[in-house]
């Protein structure tokens, strides 16, 4: 579709979703400021993010997301800045129940989103691009050809500042860890059954990092996770330190300081890309293909080889696709990664 984009003076973007979704969303922000150079560009999202995101230099304003939606005075304000923002152009990269009535309700004259047979209403401009399969931030750069951008970014950003580096460095310093020498962090417990690598296996991988490489390995998680992470760690022949529970901006800045960061695929794995810090993802109930840059050396993942892969599914009593990975192949992974060679010790 042609539009005189001329006419546009204010964009909203939307994408609430957790982490990863989030994240995912952020190659746009330069497209939709390159080829709408005097417009705003606000993004629409949860609180969590907002430290990460406002500081970008592509985004002018961010929107919190009203959550839980039970909330009626904080759901009426918020259609009421939809409605009162006038905003030229609304892309929805929702879609769900919860954004689609707000959108339409704005009245913006142009609202671009997924074309889903149940909520299409709510939009006049549809694509199709998320049917792809291809890398999730190029489905969102491709749904732009829709208002005819052709341009297509998949950098992932988020913004860190100095002062959150500091405070990174303080712990580093006080836990005495040697910066020279390899660091990996870990995630070992998942919000999703299926995504979890059994959890005596990280310790079996921190061993090896350990002994053949001389590492520093971290496991992290969410405060409910501490106590089960501590108890993980101190399974293993080798000392595994437990990060503290850091709000989201410090944790980004925590991950930008480390030289790898190994899970499933999670959020923290797309935060370590914005970071530009080298990630090894384990896959097998989603193709990796959506969820992982492709062909990238620093982003390699392990896809397990079975009969039931891509599944989709969030509880298997076998999990034999996690379970047929083992240590040894996921260090081979790690020690082909070229930004880590500088500090691979060579035997």
């Amino acid at each position: 579709m042609e539009i005189n984009k001329k006419m546009i003076r204010k964009i909203l973007v939307v994408q609430v979703g957790g982490i990863g979704d989030v994240i995912l969303t952020t190659p746009v922000f330069s497209v939709l400021k390159k080829h709408f150079p005097g417009a705003e560009v606000h993004f629409c999202t949860s609180a969590l993010l907002k430290e990460l995101i406002s500081r970008l230099p592509n985004v002018d304003r961010v929107i919190i997301f009203p959550k839980p939606a039970s909330k009626i005075f904080e759901v009426f304000m918020f259609y009421r800045i939809l409605h009162k923002s006038h905003y030229d152009l609304i892309i929805d990269y929702q879609c769900t129940p919860g954004t689609a009535l707000p959108i339409w309700f704005s009245r913006a004259p142009l609202r671009l989103g997924w074309k889903m047979q149940r909520r299409q209403w709510a939009y006049n401009i549809h694509s199709e691009a998320n049917r792809l399969q291809k890398y999730v931030p190029l489905q969102k750069g491709q749904a732009l050809k829709d208002i005819g951008i052709n341009e297509i970014n998949q950098k992932l950003e988020i913004a860190l500042d100095d002062e959150w580096r500091t405070e990174v460095d303080k712990y580093f310093n006080a836990e005495k860890v040697d910066r020279n020498k390899l660091m990996v962090n870990m995630t070992p417990k998942g919000q999703v059954q299926t995504r979890e690598w059994p959890p005596t296996k990280y310790v079996q991988l921190a061993e090896l990092l350990v002994k053949k490489h001389g590492a520093t390995v971290f496991f992290s998680g969410n405060l409910a996770d501490r106590e089960y992470l501590k108890q993980l760690a101190s399974k293993s022949n080798c000392t595994i330190k437990v990060i503290p529970f850091w709000p989201l901006h410090l944790f980004a800045a925590y991950l930008s300081q480390v030289d790898l960061h190994f899970s499933y695929d999670n959020g923290p794995k797309h935060m370590a890309i914005a970071v530009d810090t080298p990630t090894l993802s384990l896959f097998a109930t989603d193709p990796p293909l959506l969820w992982n840059p492709a062909n990238d050396p620093n982003h390699p993942y392990l896809l397990s080889e079975v009969p039931c892969r891509f599944c989709r599914l969030i509880e298997c009593p076998l999990m034999v696709c996690m379970k047929s990975i083992e240590p040894e192949e996921i260090l081979q992974q790690i020690e082909k990664i070229p930004a880590l060679q500088p500090k691979l010790l060579k035997r």
